[in-house]
């Protein structure tokens, strides 16, 4: 096209390059609060809006960044100028931009031309179901495409809007009369709420109107008829996924997406491969399922498609983004700032941030008038460095900064559901919070809320944004390049980076990328090139890489590996073993599949020799494929031995501490956790006391706060030492009443409620009751404790609200204090009165917001 080869010249010719730079230079002085910008004459002005006007032009989409950065970028300073609302109106129409239109409020008539052409692309490009919205150029190439096809992979920037897609094309099919089941996947806890509450929310005539019911767990009441007989929208994780699939009487699923598709490609992740395995036997279940991959900056997103041995070829992958990004990177050791432009550095030497002396300066001078996200790479540092941040502003003398009702009420939430002396209750009386995805979900939902709507300024967040937590920001400050221990991704780095800038809001955003000291930073190869990436799917790169390993645990060796690592293969070599012991000519699994294609048959012979002389069922391992096949075998043996005792090996139905040790230690020796379990949890079994008490506690419906003040006592009378690092080395510190010590119980517990108690002892648990099921039958199976350890409940009614979406501390609130509005029988949930329970709880609450929302 003439335009394309235009633009080549533009981005050739040295006096646009001189302007750009210019443009960036000034971008950097001002963005930095730094008073030396290059002025823009109006003569220059005219010449950058030209260029602008032909890149917007271009089929590329690099080009058409180009432009619209140029657009976002002389905005601040030139938006009442009439030149550049005429040019910037034009260029945003040849773009599709139009929030970025309405953001403007530009009100000003084009050329007839460009007017026709303005109105014919809104009249294609209007949202099915919506008044006044439009798509993007891109998001309107991707949904044609999307639509009338029965799988498909899709990747664009963070920005784009990707869940924003899904939503419009349920909203579709279901206005089509397609009225099948959806489930969109997720892939972890903290995204489920976000998502559902969404789709409550923007479909909520829809899922009216057609009858439909949004779940977030695995569990439909096949009991009730009428729940028989209700069509679903679905969003759970991998995990509650699988669970789903594993129970034959529940509903067909028709539609399949998933979204956060490049978690499928972390190498170090084990859940990654639960992800897979979630999405691998919904297609084996479901033959009729449509599949839909959603994932940020992967240039190559048909992998996921050819891993489940779909076309590759049903793919779109676009870099054009609807909010550009000024990427910062500030070293305040040297004083000096540098700026990236789709990977291109550029060095302003005559810039200096010596005016900045630290990260706190820089997030506060900037920042203080506006959203900020601050990202940190671990729960501990996220919380020390919020808190840091706010003894900064105490010190600073800058005040205390309660912004409205909204924070007070949730500061008093904080200290009534977790202990007054929590971190983040002090942090809000500043504006500032922190955000993780073990956070109690009442706390985290309503920390989002208020950031959303600009009550809380400044958020300190751990990777939860990377899992796709929408919390976009002005400006995101990036105080290291790691997640966890290890260097962050180019993906995950992109994914963060793309949060800065509100669609609707303004045209671009921050991404600051601060060096405060010389450990961090070491690598800034992340900030160079392409934002997009090459990704490979883990399951099957790691058969790739690590077959040696995967043959060794084949064998029933054991491999040095670092401990994620060999938690991933294990995983991987289970999968094979269980896969391989399924004897179906209709189907051979994607991991199957990949070995006899790449002649890999000394592995499937060690795959077969670890199945041979099995005898526990094959249905009980293709449900349980995490657990290792030897360990459920030698349970089902103990079972199939111990029938006659049955009392003995089934879970009583009385749960009370030393029921809850009993049933530990029976699971601890009889599936060998000393030996295939972390030594940071229940591999120890002088641990199974802890684990005992938060299980009783979880189970029996105990409040987190009561859990926590039996933590901390159980701390003091036992003389307990807390474990810190300082410069890397482990410290440990007899408990002492501190508030610092009180805070790291807290954050213990909570994490291990969430990662040991309903994860890992959930599995377990999940697992035995199958075992005892297949030997004794359901009848005699006894209590399945595993439902009460994903609900924190055994009250069936507030598993039933938890299922409508009621986090478990408001279910728990509604029932004890609001009982006069549920209709119960027989401990069934018959009926609510919304409105008698709207005029009894106080507006504000995490009541009345759940309520608003779910009711």
């Amino acid at each position: 096209m003439i335009f394309d080869d235009l633009s080549k010249d533009v981005l050739s010719d040295a006096y646009f390059n001189q302007l750009y730079k210019i443009l960036l230079k000034n971008i950097v002085s001002i963005e930095l609060l730094i008073d030396n910008p290059s002025p823009i004459n109006e003569k220059q002005l005219v010449h950058l809006l030209r260029f602008s006007d032909i890149l917007s032009n271009s089929t590329s989409n690099s080009n058409r960044n180009i432009a619209y950065r140029i657009v976002a970028l002389l905005s601040p300073n030139y938006k009442d100028n009439p030149i550049f609302k005429t040019y910037s109106t034009a260029i945003l129409t040849k773009l599709g931009n139009f929030p970025a239109i309405k953001n403007l409020q530009h009100n000003v008539e084009l050329p007839f031309v460009r007017e026709i052409e303005k109105v014919v692309k809104k009249e294609i490009q209007k949202i099915p179901g919506t008044e006044d919205q439009f798509f993007t150029d891109s998001q309107y190439d991707l949904f044609e495409r999307l639509r009338d096809s029965n799988f498909y992979s899709f990747s664009g920037p963070t920005s784009m809007g990707k869940s924003f897609i899904f939503k419009t094309f349920i909203r579709e099919k279901i206005n089509g009369g397609d009225l099948g089941n959806f489930v969109v996947v997720v892939p972890t806890r903290a995204l489920i709420n976000q998502f559902s509450f969404e789709i409550k929310g923007e479909l909520k005539n829809l899922i009216e109107d057609f009858d439909y019911k949004v779940i977030t767990n695995s569990t439909v009441n096949n009991d009730d008829k009428e729940e028989i007989l209700k069509r679903y929208i679905f969003v759970m994780t991998p995990e509650r996924l699988l669970s789903y699939i594993s129970n034959k009487d529940n509903p067909v699923i028709n539609y399949l997406f998933v979204d956060e598709a490049h978690k499928l490609a972390s190498e170090k992740d084990y859940r990654s491969i639960t992800m897979y395995l979630s999405i691998e036997k919904s297609l084996k279940k479901y033959k009729e399922l449509k599949i839909y991959f959603a994932s940020p900056n992967v240039s190559n997103p048909g992998t996921f498609l050819e891993l489940f041995q779909k076309s590759s070829r049903k793919t779109f992958s676009t870099i054009e983004s609807p909010v550009t990004q000024n990427l910062f990177f500030v070293d305040l050791l040297l004083g000096s700032v540098s700026y990236y432009n789709d990977g291109t550095k550029y060095n302003f030497e005559d810039i200096s941030v010596d005016k900045y002396s630290t990260s706190n300066e820089i997030i506060y001078g900037i920042g203080n008038s506006t959203s900020n996200v601050i990202y940190c790479n671990s729960v501990e540092n996220t919380i020390n460095k919020a808190k840091d941040f706010m003894d900064y502003l105490k010190r600073s003398a800058i005040g205390s900064q309660k912004m409205n009702y909204q924070v007070d009420d949730l500061i008093l939430e904080i200290r009534k559901m977790i202990h007054s002396d929590y971190y983040l209750a002090e942090c809000l009386e500043f504006g500032v919070a922190f955000h993780f995805g073990n956070l109690p979900q009442v706390i985290r939902n309503k920390v989002e809320k208020l950031f959303k709507e600009g009550k809380i300024k400044y958020l300190f967040c751990t990777s939860t944004l990377l899992e796709g937590v929408n919390l976009p920001a002005k400006n995101i400050f990036i105080l290291s390049n790691k997640k966890h221990k290890s260097i962050m991704s180019k993906i995950d780095f992109w994914n963060l980076a793309g949060r800065a800038g509100r669609l609707n809001y303004e045209l671009f955003g921050n991404v600051f990328c601060i060096k405060e000291e010389s450990k961090d930073w070491k690598n800034t190869k992340v900030l160079d090139g392409k934002s997009t990436t090459d990704l490979q799917v883990n399951v099957t790169h790691q058969l790739d890489k690590n077959q040696k390993n995967i043959e060794q645990l084949l064998s029933e060796k054991q491999i040095d590996s670092p401990e994620a690592e060999k938690e991933v293969l294990k995983y991987i070599a289970n999968i094979i073993s269980i896969d391989s012991f399924e004897q179906n000519d209709d189907y051979t699994s994607p991991v199957i599949n990949k070995l006899f294609k790449d002649g890999k048959m000394d592995v499937l012979a060690k795959a077969q020799e670890s199945v041979k002389g099995l005898s526990v069922p094959f249905e009980v391992l293709n449900n349980n494929q995490s657990i290792m096949v030897r360990q459920q075998n030698n349970v089902y043996e103990f079972i199939v031995g111990s029938q006659s005792y049955e009392e003995k090996i089934q879970l009583p139905s009385e749960i009370n501490y030393n029921n809850s040790l009993a049933a530990l230690e029976l699971l601890h020796d009889k599936y060998n956790w000393s030996i295939n379990e972390s030594n940071k949890d229940i591999a120890n079994r002088n641990s199974l006391k802890y684990y005992a008490l938060l299980v009783n506690q979880w189970i029996n419906g105990q409040s987190l706060s009561e859990m926590i003040n039996s933590a901390l006592h159980f701390h003091e009378t036992n003389n307990i030492k807390l474990m810190f690092y300082q410069n890397g080395i482990r410290v440990f510190e007899p408990y002492n009443k501190s508030k610092r010590h009180i805070n790291k119980i807290i954050n213990n517990l909570i994490s291990d409620v969430e990662n040991v108690v309903r994860y890992k002892l959930e599995k377990y648990f999940n697992n035995y009751h199958a075992l005892l099921v297949a030997v004794l039958g359901e009848n005699k199976a006894g209590t399945n404790w595993n439902i009460f350890l994903e609900y924190g409940t055994r009250d069936t009614v507030a598993i039933y609200l938890q299922n409508m979406g009621f986090s478990r501390h408001v279910s728990s609130t509604l029932l004890k204090n609001f009982k006069d509005v549920f209709n119960i029988k027989d401990g069934k949930l018959i009926s609510i009165d919304r409105k008698k329970l709207i005029n009894q709880v106080i507006n504000g609450s995490p009541e009345y917001d759940e309520v608003m929302m779910l009711l």
